[in-house]
């Protein structure tokens, strides 16, 4: 089914020549560096051209494959192409800590969502520059939502990235794939072998939704189990010991 593409809105920022900025404009003109696209193995370069052939990408893997990064790297490479209609980053996690409870720290929802989003925020630097971050966040191009707030959302021209997935129920997932509107992208991952709310992995959100939706057309499944290992060559072994504690 054919996407209906929303016009570019104007946003009445004024140039020397007195001619309005479009939202691409605005951001083009504050993303002024970006990484180039360097694939340390053939499965990121797979999951990066799922990510931006998909309207819905749910992926699965370890620590270390990079499929934080990648993720973030397409969601900024679609952001500045001049050729499509997504004007912002949404970015969502489960808000289910390994010890700490959110109510416990201080500040607005905005802050107490802050500790969450810093993995996403580090991407983003790597990628694009601190400063850049900091000025796409105050003109709302990347905006922070809390999973439990987004109940009658419609999520329009924009790339949603949901991390730690491994962690929201069913249901959860449920409403939050429902939120997809029109022009825009989610892609959405976590590890099943990490989580912090299940001792079985089966009761994840995130696994529902790989059962659910492996072969659905325009939502795209990709499981990193076998893939190498891009940082620290350390995960792996650390990783390789957790996994014989489990089957002891």
């Amino acid at each position: 089914m054919a996407i209906r593409k929303k016009p570019d809105p104007v946003i009445k920022l004024e140039t020397k020549d007195s001619k309005p900025f479009s939202k691409k404009d605005l951001i083009n003109s504050i993303i002024k560096r970006k990484q180039k696209n360097k694939f340390l193995s053939e499965h990121q370069e797979d999951y990066y051209n799922i990510l931006k052939n998909n309207q819905i990408t749910v992926a699965s893997g370890p620590a270390g494959v990079g499929k934080s990064f990648i993720a973030m790297k397409a969601a900024v490479d679609l952001l500045v192409d001049t050729n499509n209609s997504y004007e912002k980053i949404i970015i969502v996690r489960p808000a289910v800590e390994a010890e700490e409870k959110l109510g416990s720290l201080p500040g607005n929802l905005e802050e107490k969502l802050d500790p969450y989003i810093f993995p996403s925020y580090y991407l983003l630097n790597k990628i694009i520059g601190k400063e850049a971050r900091e000025e796409l966040k105050k003109a709302e191009i990347i905006e922070v939502f809390a999973l439990a707030y987004m109940r009658g959302m419609n999520i329009d021209n924009s790339i949603l990235i949901f991390e730690e997935a491994q962690n929201s129920t069913p249901n959860q997932m449920k409403l939050l794939l429902t939120r997809i509107g029109y022009n825009s992208k989610f892609f959405i991952s976590g590890d099943l072998e990490q989580t912090d709310r299940y001792k079985d992995k089966k009761q994840s959100g995130l696994y529902d939704a790989i059962q659910k939706f492996s072969n659905v057309s325009d939502i795209g499944v990709y499981d990193f189990r076998d893939a190498k290992n891009v940082r620290n060559p350390l995960i792996t072994k650390i990783l390789s010991e957790y996994d014989k504690e489990n089957r002891d």
